[in-house]
């Protein structure tokens, strides 16, 4: 006769109070989870643009809404300066760098090629001052002084921006200057713009301090922003524009709404009021989505 098989020793009954705990942990993380999808930002579909390049991001994910052609490397102009400025609050904030250090002005910098502060030979300029110039009117000449203060020369700085690129996973960008001026080997593409301005306003949120104003008076001399939405919708926080002729007008907006924060980078556009007006759709339609 065959051995009959163990029925085997009867399982532990869960105590009542911790089935109820159980479930009570499970119904909570459905709830979080339901919660999280319904409050994650929903991708765009974005309307006709002249802007060639464009790229809609969500900052506190890095998460892309919508894009066209993003992946395209364009001149950026004065979108270049988005990396500059990153490279010198970093040097700000390890002390290489002070707030209140000062530059005397040369003639190199007071005749650099591009759109200028308006420097003179001689004039002293702090670093606070430099950075609003450069933010806020797209100062080349306060650039290239910025760039004195923080390399040797410009080919030392440019190469630690490209130092920095590759850091940020910027695969389809180059830089050859550090003012955003036409060249050779000089791109970005509008995903990499966004990636950059990120970084930059989440590393430095300081920025905004610049960004956000319509206009500043620091030290007696004042600075008007010229990134048109600024003050006008209160949804925007500014960020930079750029325009030359290869690359067209470009721009790179921050924005808030409802509790969450938005990149909006369109590049070459047809000119400067479309791409201030195309920005206002896109942030529409986010709004709308929620």
């Amino acid at each position: 006769m065959g051995r009959k098989k163990s029925a085997g020793a009867p399982r532990p009954a869960v105590p009542r109070r911790s089935r109820l705990l159980a479930a009570a942990v499970c119904a909570a993380l459905i709830l979080a989870g339901a919660i999280v999808w319904l409050r994650r930002p929903q991708t765009i579909e974005l309307p006709y643009l002249t802007a060639r390049n464009a790229a809609v991001m969500d900052v506190s994910t890095g998460r892309f809404l919508s894009e066209k052609d993003a992946d395209a490397p364009r001149s950026p102009a004065s979108l270049t300066k988005l990396m500059t400025l990153l490279l010198v609050l970093d040097d700000i904030e390890s002390g290489v760098l002070g707030w209140e250090d000062t530059f005397t002005v040369t003639p190199a910098e007071a005749h650099t090629l591009g759109s200028k502060y308006g420097m003179r030979p001689g004039e002293v300029f702090t670093v606070r001052q430099l950075v609003a110039g450069a933010v806020m009117v797209s100062g080349c000449d306060c650039i290239q002084s910025l760039v004195k203060l923080c390399a040797p020369d410009e080919a030392a700085f440019v190469e630690r921006m490209n130092q920095k690129a590759a850091q940020l996973g910027m695969g389809g960008s180059h830089f050859a200057n550090a003012t955003g001026i036409d060249a050779s080997g000089h791109y970005m593409t509008a995903r990499d713009v966004a990636r950059l301005a990120r970084a930059l306003v989440r590393e430095h949120p300081e920025i905004l301090e610049f960004t956000a104003a319509p206009s500043l008076e620091i030290g007696g001399r004042a600075f008007q922003n010229i990134h048109r939405l600024v003050g006008r919708d209160s949804r925007v926080k500014g960020l930079k524009t750029g325009t030359t002729t290869i690359g067209g007008f470009s721009v790179c907006t921050y924005a808030e709404m409802d509790g969450r924060r938005y990149l909006v980078v369109l590049m070459d556009s047809t000119s400067d009021s479309t791409r201030f007006a195309e920005t206002l759709t896109v942030l529409d339609l986010l709004a709308e989505k929620g």
